[in-house]
């Protein structure tokens, strides 16, 4: 790549030249484990409200297409299945995360890939390889606008999402690089997405992965039609780098392209609810598991976080026994309080009876927040780390004996304490109990699983619709 061109002349030139042999095996075997993971969140998440308001609001467009809208019937085009997808795939807050970006990739790349592929009638391989190369793409745009972590006000899955879609999108059309130049322009010209969500309004949290991954279609199908964007998009003055950070770093979008790639560094959700949650709820069971704790048994619960997380937007007690579905997921409280009262955390957990459910709300009311040296600690020296996560401390008072549990970092979120291939499929036919058949559950897993070998994008419908050719 010549050091004369832009950043977005750069990227361009990747995303179209790359093949899938120039894929390394480790990641062709990831990228195939996060696209089953997504569309294990998007079949789940389909039948969540927010998911359900959404599918009605398409099919009334009468959006026909031949692309697929995960938990309802017929096809529609691929901007609305897109949208649909995005929102179903982080709805539930499993889907995938990557720490370098403090973003969520699956969520937005794959619907947006899946979208393009189907009505491209790529070969299975392109998708995945388009997969694989928007996840590169999101990621370090995430990266650009990420360190030191601010305050900021946006959500960076909706605003770095578009260019990740983009990318995807623009491959599957064929774009040539001048015309993919165009369309990160005109996907970054429209980046938005508002942390407000933090406060009330948890159903636009979903609504901005949706909304990236079709605005990344919708720009690459425009730059296919001569539709033309700002060639700086990435560097320029009132570029995207600048617009959406106090202190941008445009250089780590194109460093060692081909070299590193984001979707090894992304990590599995094991629970259900967002990411800073996770030691917390890791400590919980930890200690129930290890101790036998039973929630009658516990007088006080005390969970100590970096003061740095205690302190943002929405965090602590603004979700102390949440009103709505959306704010449990956000709510370290009542996830902590179901983790013990359960032994578990996942989108069962977050009903409308949960949240009413008198033994986790006792337990609400015996949490209380604490300052830990340990972790401070441990925030100081990682928070500028790539891979950062929330260290937690929880100490259980029984009475008679108190118990301590400090989780440094998340199993399964953290790409080093990542899940196998046989927890990845757990996880899928969970999340699809209830919705696919068992006869689907497992041709939907070997079609992702042999994306590479064999699996044909035809069949995907060919599976949902409750039947297999051949």
């Amino acid at each position: 790549m010549r050091s004369n061109q832009t950043i977005s002349q750069q990227v361009a030139e990747y995303v179209t030249k790359m093949t899938v042999g120039d894929l390394p095996p480790e990641v062709i075997a990831k990228t195939k484990l996060c696209i089953l993971d997504a569309i294990g969140c998007m079949v789940a998440g389909s039948q969540d409200r927010v998911s359900t308001i959404v599918a009605k609001h398409i099919k009334r467009q009468g959006a026909n297409g031949t692309c697929t809208l995960f938990g309802h019937p017929g096809c529609v085009g691929p901007e609305a299945a897109a949208l649909a997808n995005g929102i179903a795939a982080h709805v539930l807050e499993l889907d995938d995360g990557h720490r370098p970006s403090d973003n969520h990739l699956g969520c937005v790349v794959v619907p947006a890939a899946l979208a393009m592929a189907q009505a491209t009638e790529a070969p299975a391989a392109e998708f995945l390889l388009s997969a694989s190369l928007g996840y590169d793409v999101m990621g370090r745009v995430g990266e650009a606008v990420l360190l030191p972590r601010q305050r900021l006000p946006f959500h960076g899955t909706a605003t770095t999402g578009v260019f990740g879609s983009a990318a995807a999108a623009g491959r599957l059309l064929g774009l040539t690089s001048a015309q993919l130049v165009n369309a990160l322009g005109v996907a970054g010209d429209g980046a938005s997405g508002l942390g407000e969500y933090r406060g009330i309004g948890t159903d636009c949290k979903p609504l901005h992965a949706g909304r990236a991954a079709q605005a990344g279609i919708t720009a690459a199908l425009l730059a296919a039609e001569g539709y033309q964007g700002p060639p700086r998009i990435f560097e320029g003055q009132h570029g995207f780098c600048n617009a959406f950070a106090g202190e941008p770093r445009p250089e780590l979008i194109c460093a060692e392209l081909g070299q590193r790639f984001a979707v090894l560094e992304s990590g599995f959700k094991v629970h259900a609810s967002t990411g800073g949650t996770f030691t917390a709820i890791d400590a919980a069971l930890w200690l129930r598991k290890e101790y036998r704790l039973q929630p009658h048994s516990i007088r006080r619960i005390k969970i100590a976080l970096p003061r740095w997380a205690r302190e943002r937007p929405g965090a602590a007690e603004k979700f102390r026994h949440p009103k709505s579905v959306g704010e449990s997921r956000q709510s370290i409280l009542f996830v902590v309080a179901a983790a013990f009262h359960d032994g578990e955390v996942t989108h069962c957990q977050h009903t409308s009876a949960k949240l009413v459910d008198p033994g986790i709300a006792a337990l609400e009311e015996r949490i209380e927040f604490t300052t830990d040296r340990e972790v401070e600690e441990i925030f100081n020296a990682t928070r500028l780390d790539a891979q950062f996560f929330v260290p937690c401390a929880l100490e259980v008072d029984c009475g008679e004996r108190v118990y301590r549990r400090l989780e440094r970092t998340p199993r399964g979120y953290n790409p080093d304490r990542s899940l196998s291939q046989a927890e990845v499929v757990g996880k899928f036919r969970s999340l699809a109990k209830g919705v696919l058949s068992e006869p689907q559950t497992d041709r939907l897993i070997d079609w992702a699983l042999g994306l590479d070998s064999g699996s044909q994008m035809r069949d995907l419908l060919v599976v949902l619709s409750g039947s297999m050719s051949g």
